[in-house]
């Protein structure tokens, strides 16, 4: 069988399984599925999660894969989340342990793009500095001049200011949600990574050039590290907007966007511990008078335990077909009586 006739075969079961999901993820929540709708569920979700493991196997389209994974990913989470509705903290501890995590590695693409883009901008700035160091105001507003004479002063150390902390949260995640929120045109959500980036390696530059990397690093890593993989994820769920409208695959434009839409947000809400933790140590550790040593190591360790958060796998505890099927013969009742 082609994979022509595969999707022929099998669409009228993707559909259906969408259009489930989507009345489910609308303001009724599960209360608007019909008990009919609940009990197809759970065996849709089961065929339509081996039809995507075939289809990344063997189907040359992406578009197809990315329009299983997104259904899937949606039935996965009705099916596996449903009983930690009536908790709000267990949903919120579930939300930030497993849901934000699996979104963020299912739409890895998204994120190394913004990535991508931020490196490039670092790299171009960093070697036109170097070259022409009066070209580092096109990188670095004005507004930062104080900031990178005091910099180049070598002259870095604030005390501990929880106030300054909270600012820097607000401010931090401005820029993340306007990321976010510019990515559904695409090109100033690339425009603001690569600018960001820019920034970053115009002061990289001025560094070399006043040897004050030994002073620079050791303030930016503490909180950087988190702030800018906050930012990248943002950055990434602007670009699937703006990619769901390019490319919508075998959707329509308004579906596409709904189904990446939904995973953006996601994303963008998974980020605010991050921009709390960065706004935090920015402002009572970065700046800090405490050894080079002691900064570097917080900022190897934050790195790794927030990377190993992001993107080992993890799983919830395995549930059988029976307990799914379970749990949707208990929602019918619910939702009859």
């Amino acid at each position: 069988m082609n994979e022509r006739e595969f999707t022929a075969k099998k669409r009228k079961d993707w559909e259906r399984l969408a259009i489930i999901t989507s009345r489910a993820n609308g303001r009724g929540g599960l209360k608007s599925l019909s008990p009919d709708d609940i009990l197809e569920l759970a065996p849709l979700y089961r065929r339509a999660s081996s039809d995507l493991a075939h289809v990344r196997q063997h189907a040359a389209n992406s578009d197809l894969v990315t329009y299983l994974n997104g259904i899937v990913g949606q039935a996965h989470a009705l099916l596996y989340e449903a009983d930690t509705s009536g908790n709000w903290l267990r949903s919120l501890i579930d939300f930030y342990v497993y849901e934000f995590p699996a979104v963020l590695q299912r739409r890895y693409l998204s994120f190394l793009s913004a990535l991508a883009i931020t490196v490039i901008g670092g790299v171009f700035a960093y070697w036109l500095v170097i070259h022409r160091p009066s070209d580092s105001d096109l990188f670095i507003p004005s507004s930062f001049k104080s900031s990178v004479e005091a910099w180049k002063s070598k002259q870095i150390s604030d005390p501990p200011y929880l106030e300054q902390s909270g600012w820097l949260m607000t401010h931090n995640l401005q820029v993340g949600l306007t990321a976010f929120a510019l990515g559904i045109i695409i090109l100033p959500d690339v425009s603001l990574m690569f600018t960001n980036g820019a920034m970053v390696g115009a002061m990289g530059a001025i560094m070399t050039q006043v040897h004050g990397h030994s002073t620079f690093w050791p303030g930016i890593l503490p909180h950087g590290i988190a702030e800018l993989t906050a930012i990248f994820i943002c950055g990434g769920a602007g670009f699937l907007l703006g990619t769901s409208l390019l490319l919508p695959g075998p959707m329509s434009r308004y579906d596409a966007l709904k189904l990446a839409g939904q995973d953006a947000l996601k994303l963008v809400l998974g980020t605010i511990p991050m921009f709390i933790f960065a706004g935090m140590v920015e402002g009572m550790l970065s700046h800090q008078n405490t050894p080079h040593w002691f900064r570097y190591t917080f900022a190897g360790v934050n790195g790794i335990a927030w990377y190993a958060y992001l993107f080992l796998p993890r799983s919830r505890n395995a549930r059988r077909s029976a307990a799914e099927d379970a749990r949707n013969l208990q929602l019918a009742g619910d939702v009859i009586s």
